[in-house]
């Protein structure tokens, strides 16, 4: 199809055109709906100079409903950056960078509120000359301080800014860490997990050449079975070994204290420091800290060791050389040497201790203890565990009487064994040591061995140790948790081995934790908040946090919790307050506020669960008081009568909406906070809140102030208190009880057809979820219903309790072992997050599928609906379903975009693509309501989109996404590349992804977006690390083409194994498999974009399955079946990975060879952990670690991976060209060898917002930011450029672009000279890489650079939607250039418009996209076209033709070219050649109209008719023959063409006498349960098969055996559908129309391959322009000649199959009009169809129609392949309008079916209007068909008949006769009672017939003279009251 179909529809007669007579049936123009309707976007799909459809202009937002609230995340994103510049600027303070949004560090000493990152920040910076820094969370932070400090000109204590410096890697950090120290400067790092292992190799290198330096480690875990982000101690204790001192910090205050100690230690020492604390539970914990003045730690730097290092610094002045090679007889020396540096740091470590005591008055000592003096049982930690385990230690000693204690350990290495010792209470007799990471394997934890170590050297063996492990991953640790570790020490025998924290229910270590006690000062206040991502949630509570810790004596605590979305997430925030210290390292758990800001929260998570008594909870809520009892939980009801709380609503939502704030609800409830919580004064509170909003929001000005002042105000008038009732606390345990949660659409296939597995199902144990792995390691292939119930299991298990925050209590035995889990999980959550989402409006829509496209969540799609299907479905999809459009398979289905209303995100992309505005906004609960049930069945029933082309925008939007519901932010720009991978391949998909963003939103626990089909297929997906990610995909694919070659090796040994019996077709199909392999033939995709490999292993697995116990080599190619296909191999990740720190492992894979593809997501920067900059960060772009604008150019990676020459490259953007895309993943797919794609991918972190994507991303390719272009080498093996450029010109405004994205725009405000310099140079490189691009892209040298002028050239111009007319532009340039004249070709936007009059000769194929659209690539240039300032003379000189493409059965057909061909003809320009036209519904399609319209061209160009150098075409085909069976493999009804569907022949009926002269007779097809309907007037295509005696004598003729079997792989160049698989006799008996006739084309074409020269010359000769040449050709066309007539008259031209299957069309099917009625034959379809034969008066041989005498030869149940077509048959929608129909002999077949219809109408009650049939024919006796029938009609008073029997008399009558005679009736019931008039008969004489007869009766029934009765026919036809419906 041409593209995209509107609702409204404007007749062809408003363009004057005559009502075209097309094939056997005319096709339909209007449908019912459509009538008397003009499109809603005017003329030529209203295109104006001034607007766009699609504009997205705030009326046509605001109509829509579109808010740009879809991205919260911007607005606080762009407020929070603005106020923390204001204030910088303001107070002259240090800014705290953007990711840390808590306080202006003040360095006076003060007190300040901030976190652990920022503490070790501050002392960094001022003891550090040079930083070298790589982002990895959670240590990113104190980088990009460091960084945005430098920026602003912070001075450190060495007087001068730090050189920070962002590396390509955490490994680049360590080397040029390592190189910075050699060369005398002090430096610093900071990392975490993986970073601080590929930091490691250098880290021994640093300790061993004795450099001072501090690496600051937020500690983090290790990647295992999983990647956790969250803090423990395996990666320090992994980088134990490397000689660096390691010193742990245990809270935010002691990280600052002992940063500065580290520095100070290693300035002295010369032995490198590691200072390690917790990640996230230390780094991000908020606390109130007292903060050290530079000026004091200036005082503590010892200047001597300074200038020691400096004069250590490699130099030629005093040269040395440091680094050498030595052997084994110097080496453990040299290593031993510095032992006195190591054995010297505890003492330099206690000095600096007590001189930073002195300035703080604070001091930590290496092992500290805590406790009672006299404590037997004593529990050695360190780390955040530490504070806990003291607290919990003070509780036990003081209200329980215990007499235990903690040892705490700061300095790990060097271990102080008598400091240790030293602190051991005396009377100690048991430890239990703690170690928050896992050793496998070893006989204990690195801490628990050096305890057991440093007791036994000291003799002090009798005191038992035990060791155990808590705190992995960042598990909480609570003070319940270290009671129950005394508790197994106070055991007669304790475990020796533990884990706490957990339920170990597998190897049971784990100790039992009984209860929580509240171990905190009464006085403490304690809050939990839950929020939403990006609701200002979280944001709020850090400003309450600043506030409070600010203004009173209050010590406060902030704590932070996200679940793993990107955005729209759960945030909840723990808050502490009080007056005395808060040491409380974990969760919250007894809290006395808690605050709801979501309603939906009260029914999903237990949130009174931790609620203290007598606590208060405030719900956001939209309802109100009264409405409680219903609307909350019952066990949230008891508990808070239970707890005898407080209970309060707002709705902040409403407060929001009344005061401007939009859905932002922080601001309200934060107001409701400092009201209820008690933290402090409320007026006071109020009044410091207003402050800080005048400075966050003052320069946006005071409206904005304002605004949130108002809603400070409004919140306490809405906030209501609720009564609780006592009843409440009387509800029954029953009721109380959590409900199991709904599993809404939980299935691995999560949106593919239902298995009938109900969620609740025990069809299989709990544990089926376990992957297909046994803990035996037996892999086993699983079923597609095991695939289902794993994850309905998993759901249940392990997604539902996740989810409800409840994961911490799932058991070890719920999870398998090594990390495995299923897939499509994400479908169960339904997190219903948005506040508004999009519905459609089917009448509206355009059936482009666009929005599918750009959905990033895929939660809108378009669906496909059986007839069937859309009758089981909800009243929703059945009056919203409409006819699908586009041809082909879509004919037989209903289509209907479909939302799904809970997954959807509400970012406005698909809202905003529409070109026809068929989405608009509702509320989430409005849509829910009413598109939920629509969105569960649509998933319920079969996906049809294998029977579309996927290689389309709209063919791939039918196949299931499977990526789907992911974590991803809202409008990410992410995911709808991976999500369109895995429509066209996810299938066969592997993915190895890199750690970044698309790991997140793409695997995190428990939700997981990829999913599988149907068939329980799907993408496979792994991550191994962020940096070897290319690696481990090449590792993959090496491994699958090994086991592959193994396979082929075994299929070898069985086919060559006399003894291993198989049958006949097994062996051929392996014998396939291994021709395909041995020759290393490509996997070709076939036409709809499967693997050829793929379905060839569809065919072999049943068999093999059937046939394995037949022998053992049977039995192991079984065992082998999962890799008998081919997988797709992608390897995915960000711009991070792909330029910096994975580049030489991505460059290594490019340089491979291997068949491998890598999927680059570029969003410009490390979006991942928080908008880094990297080397693919444009010039210019403010990022962190780029805080001035980053000042070098972005890396061309497109044109690095180029220079290789062996590699597909394509630089792609999904938003401003879909096609470019989809063809780009396909190409590169296909290619065999490496392959890369980069996705431009818009991110919120560039700072614009994501609504405005697709306008933004057009922008960016139009001004040449982004090019798009393929490149594919296998081009050049045909001769062509393999380099197209898709983005030829740059049209935009390079400057508007980049003012739109704040990453620009900061530095442009902040610095606009800087910017300004930033810009020119953008500005340059862009232009000099388009130039550069532009002159790749050319075929040949620019008539600058040669001798050709203008005017021989020829310039090819297209505007194409789905390809069709590119291929044939591309075509035609091809055949200029071959016909020696020189040619330039370019898509109409991309050429230069100004340059058009300087043509000479220009050329122009359009298509036009359905009801009158023009293609996306040629708005441009239509819109510059249409000026009506250009003048008449614009185009004088220029010479030009158009070539229309289009679809007839639109109402504005081709009126694209049409357009273009009059307005350019209006300017002055001289059309050489009449429009062309191609119809996709002729014969040959468009090639028909194109093979006619070509020879005329070159006339007209005086170029050649023949190419000047002529060669046999390239094959399309590869065809692979064998011998065959005598039955083929394939069964011949088994062949079907693509948009049909076999049909039950129910009656075959001669009509006539069996002797008369005309076989006219009865056909009726069964359609019930077929999914085939029909309509009244509607048509039915009908596909005939070849006559196979016909068949056979030509394959005899033609040398051919028809029972060979072929297999055959497309070409992208094929032009018919071949079946992979078939025989010789079926492809010329089902597929090729080798009776059809033969186009001139064909003729010429054959000549090729002609060997006798005689036979050459006269076939040359007839396609010649030569006068006889032509009356040659026009004789033997005449004689109806077919493709095997002509073969057999010459001999010599003997085309290989592969050339025949491009020459010969497809066999095409005929429309016959229907002779019946849906409502009086709902389950049949009834034809009356007239046989056709003639002479071929050469052969003198009688031919009969192929179709006709098909049918005469089919018996009732038969299967004929047919489809439904619309027709020009619209019956009125009034059923008391007359009707009045003409027709000739069977053309009496519509009109038997309109009265039918008028009769069932009459019959079931309805007012029906007359009906009248003029009906013609010989002889009554003979002819008068259904003639009892229609009399009994006329019995009913409905029908009246007219019949002119023409044979019956001696004059003969006619019907248009009968017209005239009764022009009278006629005239009244068509101008007086405004009826209908219908004609049916053949196209030759009939039509104008009829229509001289109805001037006749205009001109006597009217009074008319003959001009107003012409313009009242006319008017007829425009209405649609006067329809033709002839064949020919």
């Amino acid at each position: 199809m041409y593209g995209r179909r509107l609702a409204g529809s404007v007749t062809k007669g408003l363009l004057g055109r005559k009502n075209a007579v097309l094939g056997t049936t005319s096709k339909r123009a209007l449908s019912e709906p459509l009538r008397g309707r003009t499109t809603p976007f005017g003329p030529y799909g209203g295109l104006r100079v001034d607007e766009e459809a699609a504009e997205m202009s705030q009326e046509r937002m605001d109509k829509l409903g579109a808010t740009g609230e879809g991205t919260p995340l911007y607005e606080q994103f762009m407020k929070d950056r603005v106020a923390r510049r204001q204030k910088f600027l303001s107070e002259n303070k240090t800014l705290v960078n953007l990711s840390h949004d808590i306080e202006l560090l003040d360095k006076d000493g003060s007190m300040s509120c901030i976190d652990a990152n920022q503490a070790a920040a501050h002392i960094a910076y001022a003891l550090s000359d040079v930083s070298f820094i790589y982002p990895i969370t959670p240590s990113s932070p104190m980088g990009e301080m460091v960084d945005e400090w430098a920026s602003k000109g912070l001075k450190n204590c060495f007087g001068q800014t730090v050189s920070v410096t962002e590396m390509q890697s955490e490994g680049g950090a360590a080397g040029a860490l390592h190189g910075c120290l050699k060369a005398g400067a002090f430096a610093s790092s900071y990392t975490a997990s993986q970073g601080l292992m590929l930091m490691i190799p250098n880290m021994y290198k640093i300790a061993g050449e004795l450099l001072p330096c501090v690496l600051h480690v937020s500690a983090r875990t290790l990647c295992a079975h999983a990647l956790n982000i969250f803090g423990d101690h395996s990666d320090v204790m992994a980088a134990r070994t490397s000689g660096w001192v390691m010193l742990c910090s245990e809270s935010t205050q002691m990280v600052m204290d002992q940063a500065l100690v580290s520095h100070l230690t290693t300035m002295e020492a010369r032995v490198p420091v590691m200072h390690f604390f917790d990640g996230f539970r230390t780094s991000h914990e908020v606390n109130k800290v007292k903060m050290i003045n530079y000026k004091d730690v200036a005082g503590l730097i010892p200047w001597e060791a300074v200038k020691r290092h400096h004069d250590s610094a490699l130099s030629p002045n005093n040269p040395h050389i440091q680094g050498t090679n030595q052997g084994p007889d110097v080496f453990f020396q040299g290593q031993e040497a510095s032992n006195p540096f190591h054995a010297a740091v505890p003492a330099i470590m206690e000095k600096y201790s007590e001189k930073v005591k002195d300035i703080t008055g604070r001091k930590y000592g290496t092992f500290a203890y805590d406790g009672d003096p006299d404590a037997e049982n004593i529990v050695v930690v360190m780390g955040s565990g530490a504070v806990t385990m003291s607290e919990t230690v003070k509780y036990l000693n003081e209200k329980m009487g215990k007499k235990v204690g903690v040892l705490k350990v700061r300095l790990f290495r060097p271990w102080v064994q008598e400091k240790f010792l030293a602190a051991l209470p005396a009377k100690v007799k048991r430890i239990a040591v703690l170690d928050r990471c896992k050793d496998v394997g070893a006989q204990g934890e690195p801490l628990y061995l050096d305890v057991c170590t440093t007791l036994f050297q000291a003799g002090m063996s009798d005191i038992q140790v035990i060791g155990g492990r808590f705190g992995l991953g960042g598990k909480d640790f609570t003070p319940g948790m270290a009671m129950s570790v005394f508790t197994n020490l106070e055991q007669a025998t304790p475990k020796a081995e533990f884990t706490v924290g957990i339920n170990d229910d597998v190897t049971h270590l784990s100790l039992p934790v009984e209860s929580e006690p509240d171990v905190l000062p009464p006085s403490t206040i304690q809050c939990l908040l839950y929020g939403l991502g990006s609701d200002g949630t979280v944001g709020a509570n850090k400003t309450a946090i600043k506030l409070i810790a600010k203004n009173t004596d209050n010590d406060a605590q902030g704590y932070f919790e996200y679940d793993a979305k990107k955005s729209g997430g759960l945030t909840i925030s723990h808050l502490r307050f009080g007056p005395e210290q808060i040491k409380a390292p974990y969760l919250v758990k007894n809290a006395n506020y808690i605050g709801i800001h979501k309603e939906s929260y009260i029914g999903r998570y237990d949130i009174c669960k931790n609620l203290k008594e007598n606590g208060t909870v405030v719900i956001n809520a939209s309802f109100g008081a009264a409405d409680c009892d219903k609307m909350l939980p019952d066990r949230m009801k008891f508990q808070l009568a239970t707890k005898k709380a407080k209970l309060y609503l707002i709705n902040a939502v409403k407060v929001g909406q009344e005061t401007g704030m939009g859905k932002r609800v922080n601001m309200v409830m934060q107001s409701v906070f400092f009201k209820l919580s008690g933290v402090m004064p409320f007026d006071e509170a109020i009044a410091l809140l207003k402050k800080d909003i005048v400075n966050m929001y003052g320069k946006k000005g005071d409206a904005v102030v304002a605004k949130n002042h108002q809603a400070v105000d409004k919140s306490l008038e809405n906030l209501v208190e609720v009564p609780i009732p006592a009843a409440w606390a009387q509800l029954s345990s029953a009721k109380i009880a959590r409900a199991p949660k709904k599993v809404y659409s939980a299935r691995a296939y999560s949106t593919s057809a239902s298995s009938g597995l109900a969620s609740g199902s025990s069809a299989a144990p709990r544990s089926m979820w376990r992957s297909g792995a046994t803990r035996s390691g037996v892999r086993y292939m699983s079923t597609v219903s095991e695939i289902k119930q794993r994850t309905l299991d998993f759901v249940h298990d392990i997604v539902e309790p996740t989810n409800l925050q409840e994961g911490n209590e799932l058991p070890v035995s719920a999870f398998v072992p090594g990390g495995a889990v299923p897939t499509g999980t994400s479908a169960s959550e339904k997190r219903g997050i948005a506040l508004q989402v999009p519905r459609v409006d089917m009448d509206k829509c355009t059936q482009c599928n666009y929005c599918s496209m750009i959905c990033p969540h895929a939660a809108v799609r378009p669906f496909l609906f059986t007839s069937a299907e859309v009758e089981a479905a909800p009243e929703g999809i059945k009056s919203g379903s409409r006819k699908a459009i586009g041809g082909g398979a879509l004919d037989k289905y209903q289509y209907r975009i479909q939302v799904s209303p809970l997954d959807c995100t509400g970012c406005e992309l698909c809202v905003r693509i529409c070109p026809a505005d068929a989405l608009f906004f509702e509320p989430t609960e409005k849509a829910v309501a009413l598109e939920s049930a629509n969105w569960e069945y649509a998933i319920s029933v079969p996906v049809h989109g294998e029977e579309i082309d996927k290689t389309t925008v709209k063919g791939s939007q039918f196949q299931q996404p499977l990526l789907e519901f992911s974590g991803a932010c809202e409008g990410c720009g992410e995911t709808p590349y991976v999500k369109l991978l895995t429509q066209l391949v996810g299938d066969r998909l592997v993915v190895a992804n890199a750690t970044g963003c698309s790991s997140i939103w793409g695997a995190s626990n428990p939700s997981f977006p990829y999913t599988t089909n149907a068939r329980g297929e799907g993408p496979a997906w792994a991550n191994s690390l962020f940096e070897d990610n290319a690696e481990f995909g090449l590792g993959m694919r090496r491994a699958f083409k090994q086991r592959r070659d193994g396979l082929m090796m075994n299929v070898d040994e069985a086919l060559e194994d006399p003894d291993c019996k198989m049958s006949d077709k097994l062996r051929k199909l392996l014998t396939q498999y291994s021709v395909m392999r041995h020759e290393d033939k490509a996997d070709m995709l076939l036409p709809k974009g499967r693997s050829f490999y793929n379905q060839l292993k569809e065919k072999t697995l049943p068999l093999l399955k059937e046939e394995a116990k037949n022998h053992p080599k049977l039995q192991k190619l079984w065992d082998l079946k999962d890799i008998f296909g081919r997988n797709s191999h992608w390897i995915i990740g960000g711009d991070g990975w792909a330029y910096d720190i994975g580049f030489g492992g991505l460059d290594h894979v490019l340089a491979s060879e291997e068949h491998i593809h890598v999927l680059v997501l570029d969003t410009e920067m490390y979006s991942n952990t928080g908008g880094q900059a990297s080397k693919v960060t444009s010039r210019g772009a403010l990022a962190k670690f780029a805080e001035a604008g980053k000042l070098t150019a972005k890396k061309d990676l497109g044109q690095y991976a180029m220079t290789y020459k062996n590699v597909y490259v394509a630089s792609i953007c999904i938003h401003a060209n879909h096609q470019q895309a989809v063809r780009a993943m396909l190409e590169a797919e296909a290619y065999p060898g490496p392959s890369l794609i980069i996705c431009y991918s818009p991110c919120i972190s560039q700072g614009f917002p994501m609504a405005e994507s697709i306008d933004h991303c057009r922008e960016a390719v139009e001004s040449g930011y982004w090019p798009l272009y393929r490149f594919n080498p296998l081009l050049r093996e045909s001769g062509n450029n393999p380099f197209q450029l898709d983005s030829k010109k740059v049209t935009g405004d390079l400057f508007k672009f980049l003012a739109h994205e704040n990453r620009f725009a900061a530095v442009m405000r902040r610095d606009p000279k800087h910017a300004e310099m930033h810009q020119q140079k953008l500005e340059k490189q862009i232009g000099e890489r388009s130039k550069a691009l532009n002159v790749l892209s050319l075929d040949e040298l620019p008539s600058s650079m040669n001798a050709a002028s203008p005017s021989d050239k020829v310039t090819i111009l297209y505007g194409s939607e789905t390809g069709n007319a590119e291929e044939q532009a591309k075509s035609l340039f091809s055949d200029v250039k071959a016909r020696g004249l020189h040619a330039e070709i370019s898509t109409l936007n991309d050429f230069e418009f100004t340059d058009l009059p300087s043509q000479s000769t220009v050329v122009i194929c359009i298509s036009t996209c359905g009801q009158g659209e023009f293609p996306a690539n040629s708005h441009k240039f239509w819109k510059a076209l249409q000026d009506p300032t250009l003048p008449m003379s614009y185009l004088d000189g220029v010479k030009f033709s158009v070539f229309g493409l289009g679809d007839s059965t639109y109402s504005l057909f081709c009126v694209a070219a049409e357009a273009i061909d009059v307005r350019m003809a209006e300017l002055g320009a001289t059309r050489i050649l009449n429009r062309g036209i191609g119809d996709d519904r002729d014969e040959d399609r468009f090639y028909t109209g194109w093979d006619d319209w070509t020879p005329q061209l070159w006339k007209a160009l005086h170029a050649p008719a023949k190419p000047l150098i002529r060669e046999v075409p390239k094959p399309a085909y590869q065809v692979d023959k064998s011998e065959g069976d005598a039955e083929p493999n394939v069964k011949t009804e088994s062949i079907v063409p693509v948009g049909a569907v076999p049909l039950g022949m129910i009656e075959n009926k001669l009509l006539t006498p069996p002797d008369y002269d005309r076989d006219i007779r009865h056909y009726s097809f069964n359609i019930k349960d077929t999914g085939v309907s029909y309509e009244t007037g509607d048509v039915l295509a009908i596909w005939p098969r070849n006559n196979m005696a016909e068949v056979n004598q030509f394959c005899k003729m033609y040398g051919l055996n028809p029972k060979d079997e072929l297999r055959v792989m497309s070409m992208p160049d094929a032009r018919n559908p071949i079946p992979d698989e078939l025989s010789v006799g079926q492809l010329f008996g089902s597929v090729l129309d080798i009776f059809g006739k033969p186009n001139r084309r064909f003729f010429d074409t054959l000549a090729l391959f002609a060997t006798d020269e005689k036979e050459k010359q006269q076939l040359e000769f007839m396609t010649s322009e030569e006068p006889e040449g032509k009356a040659v050709y026009r004789e033997m066309m005449n004689d109806m000649v077919n493709h095997a007539d002509v073969l057999e008259k010459f001999p010599s031209a003997r085309p290989p199959l592969e050339q025949l299957m491009q020459m010969i069309p497809v066999i095409k099917p005929r429309s016959y009009s229907i002779a019946s009625s849906p409502l009086m034959h709902p389950d049949k379809i009834e034809l009356c169809i007239v046989a056709v034969d003639w002479e071929v008066r050469s052969r003198k041989e009688l031919r009969k129609g192929q179709t006709t005498s098909y049918l005469i030869g089919c018996k009732p149940g038969d299967a004929v392949a047919c489809a439904v077509k619309p027709s020009s048959i619209v019956l009125p929608k009034d059923p008391t309008t007359p009707i009045l129909m003409a027709g000739m002999g069977t053309g009496l077949a519509p009109w038997r079916a309109l009265t039918q219809h008028r009769i069932a109408q009459k019959k079931a009650g309805m007012k029906v209007g007359p009906c009248v049939i003029y009906y013609g024919a010989r002889k009554a006796a003979t002819e008068w068909l259904y003639r009892e029938e229609l009399e009994g009609y006329e019995k009913e008073g409905v029908l009246t008949m007219r019949t002119a029997f023409s044979r019956d008399q001696a004059r003969k009558i006619y019907v248009q006769n009968r017209i005239a005679e009764d022009y009278q009736n006629v005239y009244r019931m068509m101008m007086e009672e405004k009826g209908a008039f219908f004609v049916c008969g053949s196209s030759r004489n009939v039509p104008e017939d009829i229509y001289t007869a109805m001037k006749e009766v205009m001109m006597k029934g009217g009074k008319m003279d003959e001009p107003h009765a012409e313009a009242a026919l006319s008017s007829l036809k425009m209405d649609g009251r006067y329809t033709v419906e002839a064949w020919s």
